[in-house]
């Protein structure tokens, strides 16, 4: 054989023992976009699942609540509220029918709706502001815009033939009034006023008892409220002629009679507010009175008192001029402060200091414990000296020689202070405990003090 030249030899590529063939090369790739696309495939399961989660668990309560309120269109039906009686069946509180103005500004847009002539026509019928109205009506996206609450019955039937009588007409056809409703309400009444506002209390305007027996029985008297429950369609109105509408009829609430008698109460603030005139009274005279044997409340009353129809305007006239003559923050607070003191029950929610009432139970204690008898004698003389301090009589009266009985019935100072004396400081305390003037009196009307 030929040897080559040298230098051919250096021209020729060595053979590369080392590379891998090509079929290995396609398997690697292969194999590293599968797993590639199985990790894309795994993160966007785990983001499908995580989503799911969220939406069906985490959210689930929002969401259905959402979707509930976008499907159904739900109308409150308000009990009538208990009826509150005196204790001969005179009625002191009672709800009657009204009814709650409110607009859907979307529906008048829809239907074509004059705004204007609405305006003016809710103006006069119930004495509101025109222009106020029609910024609300003018809220085309809306489906609820509350016109006027609790509108008495005569009004709510005028409302209903003006818009009778509107669509009728030639511009009615053209342009007819829609998206107006009356919802119907309850008002609470009170047919005395006055009488007895301070226990009775009155109702805010969401129908709860504020104060009082309103109050502290709110949830018998209350009742339940019923609901019409309908189907509303994606734009958000009523589906027609009661679509898959449900009711449910409301609960009125349960009565109540009172201990309380209409003519010992009448009785008793007539001559209260007798005393707070005579004696230029400034922070409100108090009284009760009770059967003896039973204990039962037949009349209480703080005096002035309030109108519960109309709660917020205070019924005291020098109070009155006086918030009248503020202005800004100050009127404001000293409004709600002036508000606070009359409706302040002060038979149940003031200290008391018993003063001559509570001989009695001196009496009582130490005649029950034999520290006196009907035969033990007292003195009263000039004045009685007890801890350096020196008590006389009213009007500086000198009773002299005193029974149990005569002490009693002069009401006589110095000899109670000798009573007091006598039957001493432990037993006078344990009597106090005995008589229950150490706890509440548990009676059924809010804020008695605890201590």
């Amino acid at each position: 054989m030929k040897k080559q030249p040298e230098h051919n030899r250096k021209n020729v590529p060595p053979q590369d023992t080392a590379k891998a063939p090509k079929s290995a090369v396609s398997r690697s790739m292969r194999t590293r976009a599968i797993v590639l696309a199985a990790l894309f495939v795994l993160v966007g399961f785990g983001a499908v699942v995580y989503n799911l989660y969220q939406l069906q668990i985490v959210q689930h309560d929002e969401l259905a609540a959402r979707a509930e309120n976008q499907q159904l269109a739900d109308e409150t039906i308000t009990p009538n509220r208990g009826v509150i009686y005196d204790s001969d069946m005179k009625v002191l509180a009672r709800s009657n029918k009204v009814w709650t103005v409110v607009a859907s500004p979307r529906d008048m847009a829809k239907s074509g709706t004059n705004i204007n002539d609405v305006a003016v026509k809710l103006a006069e019928l119930l004495e509101l502001d025109a222009q106020s109205i029609l910024e609300k009506l003018q809220k085309s996206e809306s489906n609820y815009q509350l016109i006027k609450r609790q509108i008495e019955k005569p009004v709510a039937d005028a409302i209903t033939a003006w818009i009778t009588e509107y669509n009728a007409s030639d511009k009615g056809k053209d342009t007819p009034v829609a998206g107006i409703s009356l919802v119907q309400d309850a008002k609470r009444y009170y047919p005395y006023q006055t009488l007895a506002s301070t226990i009775i209390g009155f109702v805010n305007a969401d129908g709860d008892g504020v104060l009082g027996i309103e109050s502290y029985y709110n949830d018998t008297l209350k009742g339940t409220a019923g609901r019409v429950v309908g189907m509303k369609n994606a734009w958000g109105y009523d589906l027609p002629n009661g679509t898959y509408e449900a009711a449910y009829d409301a609960e009125d609430g349960n009565g109540l009679v009172l201990t309380l008698n209409a003519s010992i109460q009448s009785t008793l603030e007539k001559y209260l507010q007798n005393a707070v005139d005579q004696y230029h009274v400034e922070n409100r005279a108090v009284g009760i009175v009770m059967d003896v044997n039973t204990g039962a409340v037949l009349a209480m009353s703080t005096t002035p008192a309030y109108d519960p129809n109309q709660p917020r305007v205070l019924a005291d006239k020098a109070a009155r001029e006086a918030v009248e003559g503020l202005s800004g923050d100050e009127r404001a607070a000293a409004l709600q402060l002036a508000q606070q003191t009359q409706w302040r029950n002060k038979a149940v929610s003031d200290l008391y200091e018993p003063g001559s009432v509570f001989k009695l139970i001196t009496c009582a204690a130490a005649l029950d414990t034999g520290a006196v008898s009907k035969n033990s004698s007292f003195y009263c003389g000039e004045s009685i000296s007890v801890a350096g301090t020196r008590f006389h009589c009213a009007n500086h009266k000198r009773h002299g020689a005193q029974t149990v009985t005569q002490a009693l019935e002069n009401s006589c100072n110095q000899s109670f202070i000798q009573i007091g004396a006598r039957l001493g400081k432990e037993a006078f305390c344990d009597y106090f405990a005995a008589f229950g003037l150490r706890a509440p009196t548990g009676i059924a009307l809010p804020a008695e003090p605890k201590k």
